[in-house]
């Protein structure tokens, strides 16, 4: 993770924009080396976003299920990737993460273990994403180093 996380952060400071990753064009002109195909992936990705395929008003348009098998086509996103695409990147306001295995952790920790999230964040509709943002951004202020540090990024700060 701090790995992805330091070569997240070189490309943001040397071809972003305002502390921004890369806009998709930009994504597309680049010519850098990164460790297994991770070039490739940024490529499709950015192809992908520029093909209206990762657009968040038709992402939020479609059944959640249906939104992250959509994100999921594009190569290298896969399930928690394709989760956070339309959870934080299409801002859909009433998902419950379930590849966020630090928020699970959480909602045990504030609920007890017995609990299912399914069945606790039923209550939090229509704002499930929110609610769980919360809980992760709770727990790394809690637990702090590299728990803090994903949920201050995870909440913009």
């Amino acid at each position: 993770m701090s790995a992805a996380r330091g070569m997240r952060d070189d490309i943001v400071s040397r071809y972003g924009t305002g502390g921004a990753f890369p806009a998709p064009e930009a994504l597309l002109r680049l010519d850098i080396e990164l460790p297994w195909r991770k070039t490739e992936y940024l490529h499709a990705v950015a192809r992908a976003a520029l093909d209206g395929v990762l657009d968040g008003a038709q992402l939020r348009s479609l059944e959640t299920r249906d939104a992250m098998r959509r994100v999921q086509q594009v190569k290298g996103l896969g399930a928690f990737a394709a989760e956070l695409v339309v959870v934080r990147g299409a801002n859909s306001p009433d998902v419950l993460p379930a590849q966020e295995h630090r928020l699970a952790a959480e909602i045990a920790e504030q609920y007890g273990p017995e609990r299912e999230p399914a069945e606790v964040s039923e209550n939090w509709r229509p704002f499930r994403t929110w609610a769980a943002l919360h809980l992760r951004v709770l727990r790394g202020e809690r637990l702090g180093g590299a728990e803090g540090t994903g949920a201050a990024r995870a909440s913009g700060g």
